[in-house]
């Protein structure tokens, strides 16, 4: 159910992001041919257009928009303008509308002209135009530190990595200007790590934060059009990734508060770095998580499989946990919240650490002595309830009045239903534990 409700809510935060969008629009129109050659003239006698974007962004509100072009044009073969010599004649034409488009988000709409430039009168058609038009959501710059392992902009709430003709990433690099990314070209969002775009020496690229921007081209143009927003990633380093879940390990007992956990992630710690792990317990009644402890550590133990754990050290009891962890460089010996290198706070999954069966046991008495003095009595210990796959041991304790004295000290037995025998007339108590030394209550 938590995790429906998260979901939820990302989503819900996800429309309400990307209800503000953004129209992009490059255009190109021919020349129309005015020379007077004493037959005709085209566009110079009346020249309409009806455009509602012409070159250029917008921003609009919604997720859709409309896109409309609509000429009008006139045709007079007469040399001069408003009849200043004989009226020739006249006529207009082109009076639909040539292109009308609703475009939703990551909608493109693109016509190329491929006739004569300039158009000469003989063509007698409609003033021709190349048009592309691209609908994108607004982006909004994460708010939380981007570490190079993350992608740097989250994947629009579709799911889907969209292509957009004519797009072109760009970042501010160290040498102080504006250089385009090679690869994810035409890809929106760019939903891909640093460490995919620049690899392993990405901090020499640029300096400080990572700026961001987007262009678009298009092939019957010489013109560029830029995202309406440079978007700066504020950066930070990854903290070491969790490989597998969270490892319980559980108490001894079931009355004991002795239970602990390992954690593994993938990479070791580096000089003067620490791993800082805050471990918060599920309050029973009201599902809630608290704070319980901290603890940190310089030192990870190897897998000698490319990996490397961590086990807390302090006892916890039996419960519901998850934890928080991030690494710290060059801390010193304290963990200051404030502290600049402060790595990316990872989150694990819920884990459970459990306490074992309780050990219970009956004795039943099988027969006394048949004879005085004959030390032939015998009673069987029944275990009636334990944790799978542990043994057993009893003690017997010979009982006169306020003495108590050990009779046969621990004894080793593994089936569930044990005899013994050579027991002669005495009160007797008796201990069972199991192997871990677990007694039964």
């Amino acid at each position: 159910m938590k995790s429906k409700l998260l979901n939820s809510l990302c989503l819900l935060l996800s429309w309400f992001s990307h209800s503000q969008s953004e129209l992009y629009v490059l255009m190109k129109t021919p020349q129309n041919n005015t020379r007077s050659n004493g037959t005709c003239r085209v566009g110079s006698y009346r020249d309409s257009y009806d455009i509602t974007y012409r070159e250029g962004s917008f921003a609009i509100t919604g997720n859709s928009t409309v896109i409309k072009v609509d000429y009008q044009e006139g045709y007079n073969d007469d040399p001069g303008f408003d009849c200043n010599g004989p009226c020739g004649a006249y006529s207009e034409y082109c009076n639909g509308v040539e292109i009308q488009r609703t475009l939703n988000h990551f909608g493109e709409y693109e016509n190329i002209y491929t006739g004569e430039d300039p158009i000469e009168c003989t063509s007698n058609t409609c003033k021709p135009i190349s048009y592309f038009a691209v609908l994108l959501p607004k982006l909004i710059t994460p708010s939380d530190r981007i570490c190079e392992k993350k992608p740097i902009f989250p994947t629009h709430s579709d799911g889907v990595n969209h292509n957009v003709s004519g797009l072109t990433w760009q970042f501010y690099s160290s040498a102080g200007r504006w250089e385009d990314i090679p690869t994810f070209k035409n890809r929106f969002p760019l939903n891909v790590s640093l460490l995919s775009i620049f690899g392993n020496n990405w901090r020499t690229r640029f300096n400080g934060n990572l700026q961001l921007r987007y262009k678009l081209n298009n092939s019957f143009s010489s013109s560029t059009i830029y995202s309406r927003s440079t978007y700066t990633i504020v950066l930070t380093e990854c903290s070491p990734e969790l490989v597998g879940e969270i490892l319980p390990i559980h108490t001894r007992c079931n009355y004991t508060t002795d239970g602990k956990f390992t954690m593994t992630v993938n990479r070791n710690l580096v000089a003067n770095e620490k791993l800082v792990v805050s471990l918060y317990e599920e309050n029973v009644l009201n599902g809630t998580y608290f704070f319980r402890s901290q603890e940190s550590t310089g030192t990870l133990v190897n897998n000698s499989n490319g990996t490397y754990s961590y086990t807390w050290n302090q006892d916890i009891d039996s419960g519901n946990y998850n934890i928080k962890f991030q690494t710290l460089l060059g801390g010193g010996s304290s963990i200051p919240s404030t502290d600049p290198s402060w790595a990316t706070l990872e989150f694990s999954d819920e884990f459970t650490i459990l306490n074992p069966n309780e050990l219970d046991f009956n004795v039943v008495k099988l027969n006394d002595e048949t004879c005085f003095n004959n030390g032939n009595g015998k009673i069987r210990i029944n275990i009636l309830d334990n944790e799978p796959g542990r043994s057993f041991q009893y003690k017997i304790y010979k009982v006169s009045g306020t003495s108590i004295t050990t009779f046969r000290d621990w004894t080793n037995f593994s089936t569930s239903s044990f005899e013994i025998d050579s027991l002669d007339k005495n009160i007797y108590r008796i201990k069972v534990r199991d192997n871990e030394e677990c007694y039964a209550r």
